[in-house]
Protein backbone atom coordinates (compact mmCIF):
# COMPACT_ATOMS: atom_id res chain seq x y z
CA UNK A 1 0.00 0.00 0.00
CA UNK A 2 1.47 3.75 -1.16
CA UNK A 3 0.78 6.33 1.55
CA UNK A 4 0.22 9.81 0.14
CA UNK A 5 3.06 12.29 2.14
CA UNK A 6 1.52 15.84 2.33
CA UNK A 7 4.66 18.12 2.24
CA UNK A 8 4.61 20.93 4.46
CA UNK A 9 6.73 23.84 4.30
CA UNK A 10 7.98 26.05 6.83
CA UNK A 11 6.90 29.83 7.32
CA UNK A 12 10.54 30.55 6.11
CA UNK A 13 9.57 28.93 2.56
CA UNK A 14 6.26 30.44 2.65
CA UNK A 15 5.62 33.38 0.32
CA UNK A 16 2.62 34.92 -0.93
CA UNK A 17 2.35 36.09 -4.34
CA UNK A 18 2.42 39.53 -3.91
CA UNK A 19 5.50 39.30 -2.54
CA UNK A 20 7.02 36.71 -5.36
CA UNK A 21 5.94 39.44 -7.74
CA UNK A 22 7.57 42.24 -5.56
CA UNK A 23 10.45 40.56 -5.58
CA UNK A 24 10.79 40.14 -9.41
CA UNK A 25 11.67 43.79 -10.52
CA UNK A 26 11.55 43.12 -14.12
CA UNK A 27 7.98 41.41 -14.03
CA UNK A 28 6.73 44.10 -11.60
CA UNK A 29 7.94 47.21 -13.71
CA UNK A 30 5.99 45.45 -16.96
CA UNK A 31 3.06 45.27 -15.02
CA UNK A 32 3.02 48.73 -13.93
CA UNK A 33 3.84 49.95 -16.98
CA UNK A 34 0.50 48.77 -18.05
CA UNK A 35 -1.58 50.99 -14.85
CA UNK A 36 -2.59 54.51 -15.71
CA UNK A 37 -0.72 57.27 -14.47
CA UNK A 38 -3.10 58.06 -11.60
CA UNK A 39 -2.95 54.52 -10.45
CA UNK A 40 1.28 54.65 -10.42
CA UNK A 41 0.94 57.76 -7.89
CA UNK A 42 -1.10 55.94 -5.64
CA UNK A 43 1.16 53.20 -5.66
CA UNK A 44 4.13 55.00 -5.02
CA UNK A 45 3.65 54.55 -1.48
CA UNK A 46 3.10 51.01 -1.01
CA UNK A 47 7.19 50.92 -0.30
CA UNK A 48 10.00 52.48 -1.18
CA UNK A 49 10.92 50.10 -3.58
CA UNK A 50 8.00 50.85 -5.87
CA UNK A 51 8.86 54.60 -4.97
CA UNK A 52 11.67 54.10 -6.39
CA UNK A 53 11.34 52.25 -9.13
CA UNK A 54 7.91 54.81 -10.23
CA UNK A 55 9.77 58.08 -9.94
CA UNK A 56 13.24 56.48 -11.81
CA UNK A 57 13.45 58.80 -15.06
CA UNK A 58 13.47 55.29 -17.03
CA UNK A 59 11.03 54.32 -16.10
CA UNK A 60 9.01 57.63 -16.89
CA UNK A 61 10.65 57.60 -19.98
CA UNK A 62 9.50 53.43 -20.34
CA UNK A 63 5.58 54.38 -19.50
CA UNK A 64 5.81 57.56 -21.89
CA UNK A 65 8.14 57.31 -24.62
CA UNK A 66 6.41 60.60 -26.25
CA UNK A 67 4.01 62.96 -24.36
CA UNK A 68 0.33 61.73 -23.62
CA UNK A 69 -1.79 64.06 -25.46
CA UNK A 70 -3.35 67.09 -24.04
CA UNK A 71 -6.24 65.77 -21.26
CA UNK A 72 -7.69 69.52 -20.62
CA UNK A 73 -6.61 72.85 -20.07
CA UNK A 74 -6.07 75.27 -17.63
CA UNK A 75 -8.12 78.59 -17.40
CA UNK A 76 -5.90 80.61 -14.77
CA UNK A 77 -8.21 83.54 -13.49
CA UNK A 78 -6.36 86.62 -12.62
CA UNK A 79 -7.56 89.67 -10.78
CA UNK A 80 -5.10 91.76 -8.37
CA UNK A 81 -8.08 92.39 -5.55
CA UNK A 82 -7.65 88.76 -5.09
CA UNK A 83 -5.41 85.64 -5.71
CA UNK A 84 -5.68 84.04 -8.94
CA UNK A 85 -7.96 80.80 -9.33
CA UNK A 86 -8.08 77.99 -11.83
CA UNK A 87 -10.80 76.90 -13.87
CA UNK A 88 -10.00 73.53 -15.03
CA UNK A 89 -12.10 72.18 -18.37
CA UNK A 90 -11.37 68.28 -19.63
CA UNK A 91 -11.41 68.22 -23.09
CA UNK A 92 -13.46 64.89 -22.87
CA UNK A 93 -16.42 67.63 -21.33
CA UNK A 94 -16.69 65.03 -18.36
CA UNK A 95 -16.01 67.10 -15.20
CA UNK A 96 -14.34 65.27 -12.09
CA UNK A 97 -14.86 65.48 -8.54
CA UNK A 98 -11.67 65.92 -8.11
CA UNK A 99 -9.91 68.07 -11.20
CA UNK A 100 -6.00 68.15 -10.98
CA UNK A 101 -5.88 71.49 -10.49
CA UNK A 102 -7.81 74.00 -8.36
CA UNK A 103 -5.60 76.75 -6.88
CA UNK A 104 -1.91 77.16 -7.07
CA UNK A 105 -1.43 76.19 -3.37
CA UNK A 106 1.93 73.71 -3.50
CA UNK A 107 3.76 76.08 -1.87
CA UNK A 108 2.51 79.06 0.59
CA UNK A 109 3.83 82.28 -1.47
CA UNK A 110 2.79 85.46 -0.03
CA UNK A 111 1.85 86.58 -2.78
CA UNK A 112 0.27 84.23 -4.53
CA UNK A 113 1.17 81.98 -7.64
CA UNK A 114 0.15 82.12 -11.13
CA UNK A 115 1.04 80.53 -14.21
CA UNK A 116 3.18 81.55 -16.74
CA UNK A 117 3.79 79.02 -19.05
CA UNK A 118 3.07 74.79 -19.52
CA UNK A 119 5.20 72.80 -21.27
CA UNK A 120 4.96 68.74 -22.08
CA UNK A 121 3.20 68.02 -18.73
CA UNK A 122 5.48 70.44 -17.00
CA UNK A 123 4.33 73.97 -15.24
CA UNK A 124 6.26 76.93 -15.00
CA UNK A 125 4.99 79.48 -12.44
CA UNK A 126 5.24 82.74 -10.61
CA UNK A 127 4.69 84.40 -7.61
CA UNK A 128 1.78 86.60 -8.38
CA UNK A 129 1.85 90.10 -7.29
CA UNK A 130 5.30 90.68 -6.68
CA UNK A 131 8.10 92.84 -8.19
CA UNK A 132 10.86 91.16 -10.53
CA UNK A 133 13.60 91.54 -7.81
CA UNK A 134 10.92 89.75 -5.71
CA UNK A 135 9.28 87.25 -7.74
CA UNK A 136 10.56 83.54 -6.83
CA UNK A 137 9.78 81.05 -10.39
CA UNK A 138 8.46 77.65 -9.62
CA UNK A 139 8.60 74.33 -11.77
CA UNK A 140 5.38 72.42 -10.92
CA UNK A 141 3.95 68.85 -12.13
CA UNK A 142 0.10 68.81 -11.43
CA UNK A 143 0.21 65.24 -12.02
CA UNK A 144 2.30 64.41 -9.17
CA UNK A 145 2.12 67.76 -7.34
CA UNK A 146 5.92 68.26 -6.93
CA UNK A 147 7.74 71.07 -7.40
CA UNK A 148 10.73 72.74 -7.67
CA UNK A 149 11.86 76.23 -6.93
CA UNK A 150 14.17 78.30 -9.53
CA UNK A 151 17.38 80.38 -7.90
CA UNK A 152 17.63 83.74 -8.54
CA UNK A 153 19.16 84.75 -12.35
CA UNK A 154 21.90 87.04 -10.53
CA UNK A 155 21.82 90.86 -11.14
CA UNK A 156 24.72 93.02 -12.24
CA UNK A 157 27.53 93.33 -14.93
CA UNK A 158 25.26 95.90 -16.64
CA UNK A 159 22.00 93.53 -16.16
CA UNK A 160 19.03 95.33 -14.80
CA UNK A 161 16.16 93.19 -12.21
CA UNK A 162 13.93 93.13 -15.02
CA UNK A 163 12.97 90.50 -16.87
CA UNK A 164 10.85 90.38 -20.24
CA UNK A 165 10.15 86.67 -20.56
CA UNK A 166 10.55 83.75 -19.08
CA UNK A 167 9.70 79.82 -20.49
CA UNK A 168 10.03 76.83 -20.46
CA UNK A 169 11.89 73.99 -22.33
CA UNK A 170 11.16 70.33 -21.43
CA UNK A 171 11.26 67.26 -24.00
CA UNK A 172 10.96 63.54 -22.25
CA UNK A 173 11.66 61.94 -25.25
CA UNK A 174 15.29 63.71 -25.49
CA UNK A 175 15.87 64.34 -21.88
CA UNK A 176 14.58 64.01 -18.11
CA UNK A 177 15.83 67.55 -17.21
CA UNK A 178 14.44 70.47 -17.96
CA UNK A 179 15.49 73.90 -18.91
CA UNK A 180 14.25 77.60 -18.39
CA UNK A 181 14.66 80.77 -21.10
CA UNK A 182 14.86 83.95 -18.74
CA UNK A 183 15.26 87.38 -21.20
CA UNK A 184 16.68 89.97 -18.84
CA UNK A 185 16.70 93.43 -20.56
CA UNK A 186 20.14 95.06 -20.06
CA UNK A 187 19.86 98.87 -18.81
CA UNK A 188 21.35 100.10 -21.77
CA UNK A 189 18.52 101.08 -24.48
CA UNK A 190 19.69 101.26 -28.15
CA UNK A 191 17.72 102.65 -31.45
CA UNK A 192 15.44 100.47 -32.95
CA UNK A 193 14.88 98.73 -29.68
CA UNK A 194 15.94 97.78 -25.95
CA UNK A 195 19.04 95.43 -25.66
CA UNK A 196 18.27 91.28 -24.19
CA UNK A 197 20.87 88.98 -22.85
CA UNK A 198 19.35 85.07 -22.94
CA UNK A 199 19.81 83.27 -19.34
CA UNK A 200 19.30 79.32 -19.27
CA UNK A 201 18.59 77.55 -15.97
CA UNK A 202 19.21 73.91 -16.46
CA UNK A 203 17.40 71.07 -13.42
CA UNK A 204 20.67 69.07 -14.91
CA UNK A 205 23.23 71.37 -13.09
CA UNK A 206 20.88 73.68 -11.02
CA UNK A 207 22.24 76.93 -12.07
CA UNK A 208 21.99 79.88 -14.44
CA UNK A 209 24.26 80.69 -17.10
CA UNK A 210 24.88 83.36 -20.02
CA UNK A 211 23.81 82.54 -23.20
CA UNK A 212 25.00 84.11 -26.45
CA UNK A 213 25.42 87.77 -27.26
CA UNK A 214 23.01 90.75 -26.26
CA UNK A 215 20.91 91.92 -28.75
CA UNK A 216 18.34 94.49 -29.52
CA UNK A 217 14.64 93.32 -31.23
CA UNK A 218 11.07 95.26 -30.75
CA UNK A 219 10.09 91.02 -30.06
CA UNK A 220 7.33 90.45 -27.32
CA UNK A 221 8.82 87.91 -24.98
CA UNK A 222 5.73 87.48 -22.52
CA UNK A 223 4.15 84.29 -23.76
CA UNK A 224 7.15 82.42 -25.39
CA UNK A 225 6.76 78.85 -27.25
CA UNK A 226 8.39 76.02 -26.68
CA UNK A 227 8.85 73.68 -30.30
CA UNK A 228 11.67 72.18 -32.34
CA UNK A 229 14.28 72.69 -29.62
CA UNK A 230 13.64 76.38 -29.62
CA UNK A 231 11.45 79.07 -27.61
CA UNK A 232 9.48 81.43 -30.28
CA UNK A 233 7.98 84.61 -29.34
CA UNK A 234 5.91 87.04 -31.91
CA UNK A 235 6.82 90.57 -32.91
CA UNK A 236 4.96 93.73 -31.17
CA UNK A 237 2.42 94.52 -33.82
CA UNK A 238 5.39 96.43 -35.75
CA UNK A 239 5.45 93.96 -38.97
CA UNK A 240 8.88 92.71 -38.19
CA UNK A 241 9.87 88.68 -37.72
CA UNK A 242 9.84 87.31 -34.86
CA UNK A 243 12.34 85.36 -32.95
CA UNK A 244 13.54 81.94 -31.86
CA UNK A 245 16.39 80.70 -29.79
CA UNK A 246 17.54 77.19 -30.20
CA UNK A 247 18.35 76.22 -26.98
CA UNK A 248 20.90 73.27 -27.84
CA UNK A 249 23.09 75.72 -29.96
CA UNK A 250 22.40 79.20 -28.56
CA UNK A 251 21.26 80.17 -31.60
CA UNK A 252 19.13 83.10 -32.12
CA UNK A 253 16.61 82.90 -35.61
CA UNK A 254 14.04 84.88 -37.32
CA UNK A 255 10.83 83.27 -38.40
CA UNK A 256 8.85 83.98 -41.33
CA UNK A 257 6.12 86.63 -41.19
CA UNK A 258 2.70 84.71 -42.11
CA UNK A 259 0.90 85.30 -45.21
CA UNK A 260 -1.80 87.66 -42.87
CA UNK A 261 0.54 89.27 -41.07
CA UNK A 262 1.23 89.53 -37.17
CA UNK A 263 -1.06 90.49 -34.46
CA UNK A 264 -0.25 89.95 -30.79
CA UNK A 265 -3.07 92.53 -29.63
CA UNK A 266 -6.55 91.68 -31.14
CA UNK A 267 -7.78 88.46 -31.54
CA UNK A 268 -4.88 85.74 -32.28
CA UNK A 269 -3.62 82.48 -31.14
CA UNK A 270 0.07 81.03 -31.43
CA UNK A 271 1.24 77.74 -29.93
CA UNK A 272 2.27 74.51 -29.78
CA UNK A 273 0.42 71.13 -29.66
CA UNK A 274 1.73 67.55 -30.22
CA UNK A 275 5.15 69.17 -31.63
CA UNK A 276 3.10 71.05 -34.33
CA UNK A 277 3.87 75.30 -34.28
CA UNK A 278 0.12 77.37 -34.76
CA UNK A 279 -1.08 80.87 -35.84
CA UNK A 280 -4.24 82.03 -36.18
CA UNK A 281 -5.54 85.64 -37.04
CA UNK A 282 -9.09 86.46 -37.23
CA UNK A 283 -9.50 89.60 -38.97
CA UNK A 284 -12.24 92.11 -37.87
CA UNK A 285 -15.89 90.13 -37.52
CA UNK A 286 -14.90 87.54 -39.56
CA UNK A 287 -15.69 83.75 -38.74
CA UNK A 288 -14.30 82.28 -41.41
CA UNK A 289 -9.99 81.85 -41.06
CA UNK A 290 -7.09 79.74 -41.31
CA UNK A 291 -5.19 78.14 -39.21
CA UNK A 292 -1.52 78.56 -40.07
CA UNK A 293 1.39 75.69 -39.30
CA UNK A 294 5.56 76.17 -39.04
CA UNK A 295 7.57 73.95 -41.28
CA UNK A 296 10.20 72.21 -39.32
CA UNK A 297 12.98 74.15 -41.26
CA UNK A 298 11.31 77.50 -40.66
CA UNK A 299 10.54 77.93 -44.81
CA UNK A 300 7.36 79.05 -44.27
CA UNK A 301 3.64 79.33 -42.80
CA UNK A 302 1.21 77.10 -44.50
CA UNK A 303 -2.54 76.69 -44.16
CA UNK A 304 -3.08 73.88 -42.50
CA UNK A 305 -6.46 73.90 -41.34
CA UNK A 306 -9.82 76.19 -42.84
CA UNK A 307 -12.59 77.19 -40.32
CA UNK A 308 -15.94 78.58 -40.70
CA UNK A 309 -17.59 79.56 -37.22
CA UNK A 310 -21.10 80.15 -38.71
CA UNK A 311 -22.57 77.29 -37.91
CA UNK A 312 -21.30 77.71 -33.81
CA UNK A 313 -22.87 81.46 -33.76
CA UNK A 314 -26.27 79.84 -35.36
CA UNK A 315 -26.35 77.63 -32.16
CA UNK A 316 -24.86 79.95 -29.83
CA UNK A 317 -26.31 83.33 -30.50
CA UNK A 318 -25.75 84.99 -27.63
CA UNK A 319 -21.73 85.22 -28.93
CA UNK A 320 -23.58 88.53 -30.98
CA UNK A 321 -23.06 91.60 -29.40
CA UNK A 322 -25.71 93.19 -30.49
CA UNK A 323 -24.89 96.25 -28.59
CA UNK A 324 -22.01 96.58 -30.85
CA UNK A 325 -22.11 97.72 -34.70
CA UNK A 326 -21.64 94.43 -36.73
CA UNK A 327 -18.55 95.86 -38.46
CA UNK A 328 -16.65 95.92 -35.78
CA UNK A 329 -13.93 93.34 -34.44
CA UNK A 330 -15.53 93.05 -30.96
CA UNK A 331 -18.77 92.23 -32.45
CA UNK A 332 -18.86 88.45 -31.47
CA UNK A 333 -18.12 87.56 -28.22
CA UNK A 334 -15.74 84.46 -29.10
CA UNK A 335 -11.99 83.92 -28.45
CA UNK A 336 -9.33 80.84 -29.20
CA UNK A 337 -7.94 79.09 -26.03
CA UNK A 338 -6.29 76.37 -27.36
CA UNK A 339 -5.62 74.16 -31.11
CA UNK A 340 -5.30 70.71 -29.55
CA UNK A 341 -3.55 68.31 -32.26
CA UNK A 342 -4.90 64.18 -31.89
CA UNK A 343 -3.00 61.20 -32.10
CA UNK A 344 -5.00 61.13 -35.40
CA UNK A 345 -5.87 63.79 -37.51
CA UNK A 346 -9.43 63.72 -37.11
CA UNK A 347 -9.12 64.21 -33.24
CA UNK A 348 -7.60 67.68 -33.78
CA UNK A 349 -9.77 70.85 -32.59
CA UNK A 350 -10.48 74.02 -31.34
CA UNK A 351 -11.42 74.86 -28.02
CA UNK A 352 -13.55 78.13 -28.12
CA UNK A 353 -14.69 80.39 -25.81
CA UNK A 354 -17.79 82.34 -25.72
CA UNK A 355 -19.92 83.94 -22.76
CA UNK A 356 -20.31 81.60 -20.66
CA UNK A 357 -19.02 78.28 -22.03
CA UNK A 358 -16.08 76.36 -23.61
CA UNK A 359 -16.55 74.67 -26.87
CA UNK A 360 -14.54 71.83 -28.99
CA UNK A 361 -14.58 72.37 -32.47
CA UNK A 362 -13.20 69.45 -34.69
CA UNK A 363 -10.99 70.98 -37.57
CA UNK A 364 -10.94 68.24 -39.59
CA UNK A 365 -15.43 67.60 -39.74
CA UNK A 366 -16.11 70.98 -38.38
CA UNK A 367 -18.52 69.45 -35.79
CA UNK A 368 -18.81 71.30 -32.55
CA UNK A 369 -20.01 70.44 -28.67
CA UNK A 370 -20.13 72.58 -25.09
CA UNK A 371 -17.43 70.82 -23.00
CA UNK A 372 -17.66 73.25 -19.89
CA UNK A 373 -20.51 75.78 -18.99
CA UNK A 374 -18.43 77.77 -16.58
CA UNK A 375 -19.93 78.63 -13.12
CA UNK A 376 -21.21 82.10 -11.76
CA UNK A 377 -23.06 84.99 -14.07
CA UNK A 378 -21.05 86.19 -16.56
CA UNK A 379 -22.63 89.57 -18.06
CA UNK A 380 -24.38 89.48 -21.41
CA UNK A 381 -21.38 89.30 -24.57
CA UNK A 382 -19.12 88.87 -21.35
CA UNK A 383 -15.95 86.47 -21.87
CA UNK A 384 -14.68 85.94 -18.37
CA UNK A 385 -11.10 84.94 -19.77
CA UNK A 386 -8.50 86.20 -21.88
CA UNK A 387 -7.99 83.94 -24.80
CA UNK A 388 -3.75 83.80 -23.88
CA UNK A 389 -5.21 82.32 -20.21
CA UNK A 390 -5.25 79.01 -21.22
CA UNK A 391 -2.66 75.99 -20.51
CA UNK A 392 -2.26 72.36 -21.86
CA UNK A 393 -2.54 70.28 -19.13
CA UNK A 394 -0.65 66.77 -20.26
CA UNK A 395 -0.11 63.67 -17.28
CA UNK A 396 3.36 63.05 -16.25
CA UNK A 397 5.34 60.98 -14.29
CA UNK A 398 8.20 63.66 -14.58
CA UNK A 399 10.22 64.62 -11.78
CA UNK A 400 10.97 68.49 -11.32
CA UNK A 401 13.87 68.60 -8.67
Amino acid sequence: MRTKIKASRTTDEVQSSAQIVASIDDLLKEILLRLPIKSLIRFKLVSKEWHSLITNPRFCRLRNPNPNPAAGLFLHCLSYRARPWIEYVPFSGIKSGNPPLRKLKFFKDPKGIRIVHSCNGLLLCSSFQARDNNRTYYVHNPTTNKFSALPKPAVGGGISAKIDGMSLAFDPTKSPYYKVVCVRRLGLHMVGGNLYQFEVYSSETGSWIKCGEPFTTQVNFEDGIYWNGAIHWTNNGTGRDSLYFNIDNQMLGVMPIPPIGWDCINNYYFGESFDHLHYIKIVGPELHFDVYEMRRDYSEWFIKYNVDLSPVVSAYPEIIRNYIRPTSSCYYACSIFSLVRGEKEEDSFLVLQIPGIAIRYNLVYRTFETICEFAGVVAPGGLRFRGTDGFQYIESLSCVC
